[in-house]
């Protein structure tokens, strides 16, 4: 979790990751199954390690509101 926190807040993405996370909170579990659905085809463009992360989080909602959290946590930080 803390990892893929660090990632998106070293890619400049934590805002848009917040905004995209908590709008699409209610959809998490189908994106996550369209996710190993489409594995074999984003293995060729992420490492499958990260695939498999973002699956598992978006498949359980209360590892979804934990990263959003530590989201604005980071997102706070870097504005001090």
């Amino acid at each position: 979790m803390e990892r893929m926190a660090q990632l998106i807040a070293r890619w400049g993405l934590v805002t848009p990751a917040i905004t995209f996370l908590g709008a699409n909170k209610p959809l998490s579990f189908v994106g996550s199954q369209a996710l190993l659905m489409l594995q074999p085809i984003t293995d060729f463009f992420v490492a499958h390690e990260l695939s498999m992360d973002l699956a598992t989080l978006l498949a359980d909602r209360d590892r979804l509101d934990v990263l959003l959290a530590r989201l604005e946590t980071v997102e706070a930080e870097h504005k001090d």
